[in-house]
């Protein structure tokens, strides 16, 4: 894993947000100008995906996230050999040669700790902050229900937030959806005209608001000021239902009255150490 590099100085941050996910209405762009405007960053700048900075070590690095992947739901360890077919698969999904948006689950820190060691060595301290953007869908691992739940982000150097799992992970509103017997097994109805606008799907315009609200988390966890709130309209709020990812992250404003002070004071400090 790469070497993560503490300070102690509350200096304006440098952000890397890096675009890992084949979802057309996530704009980085955007995203970034949305920290900017918070006042504690020196930069913010989007990035292509790692793949296109390290080509010459795809077989290291599709190695690396196969043996992230999680085939027992019930088992934090891996208790499988990573073999050369997955290897190959995460080499077509590096290549673009494969679609992102698959089955596959992996162990949201194990990625993250992947990612690390594909940080640039002279952005390996705490005043940058790297945001990966993914397709990968991925769970972490609950001591208390000894289980992986499907998560939507994994804060951490760097935080993985996945597109994947704002669809898929938090549970829609009940009736959204409905089970039907198809011949010998099961089909999933969807009735989205009837909850159209109640929860994330795959092509939602809103995605890159909603990712905004991701990425603050990210940022008051990067700055150990802690990337939840109980407010559920507040952005850094950790909804597990669809019509919480909706109410918090499209909220104005986007943060609470506490986490506005919170950001305040912060960059009053920042704006001493420019």
């Amino acid at each position: 894993m790469a070497e993560y590099i503490s300070s102690n100085e509350t200096s304006p941050l440098k952000g890397r947000l890096y675009n890992n996910s084949s979802e057309t209405d996530l704009d980085l762009s955007k995203i970034a100008e949305h920290l900017m405007e918070k006042g504690i960053f020196e930069e913010v700048e989007v990035r292509d995906s790692f793949p296109e900075e390290y080509e010459d070590e795809i077989e290291q690095i599709a190695t690396a996230l196969a043996e992230t992947q999680v085939r027992n739901l019930e088992k934090p360890e891996r208790d499988f050999q990573t073999e050369s077919r997955d290897i190959d698969f995460e080499k077509k999904l590096l290549l673009g040669e494969e679609s992102g948006l698959t089955s596959v689950l992996y162990d949201g820190f194990r990625l993250s700790k992947a990612f690390s060691d594909l940080l640039p060595e002279d952005e390996r301290s705490d005043s940058y902050l790297h945001i990966i953007f993914t397709d990968r869908f991925f769970a972490t691992w609950k001591p208390a229900t000894k289980r992986y739940h499907a998560r939507v982000s994994a804060y951490g150097f760097p935080s993985v937030i996945s597109t994947a799992g704002v669809v898929d992970a938090p549970a829609r509103p009940w009736g959204s959806y409905k089970i039907e017997k198809e011949g010998d097994g099961l089909k999933v109805v969807d009735e989205s005209e009837e909850f159209e606008g109640s929860y994330v799907a795959h092509g939602d315009e809103r995605l890159t608001e909603i990712m905004k609200g991701y990425a603050l988390q990210a940022v008051f966890y990067h700055l150990h000021l802690g990337p939840f709130c109980n407010n559920k309209k507040c952005a850094l709020y950790n909804p597990h239902l669809q019509v919480n990812i909706v109410k918090s992250k499209l909220s104005e404003p986007d943060l609470c009255t506490k986490h506005r002070k919170v950001l305040e004071e912060l960059r009053t400090k920042v704006s001493d150490n420019r």
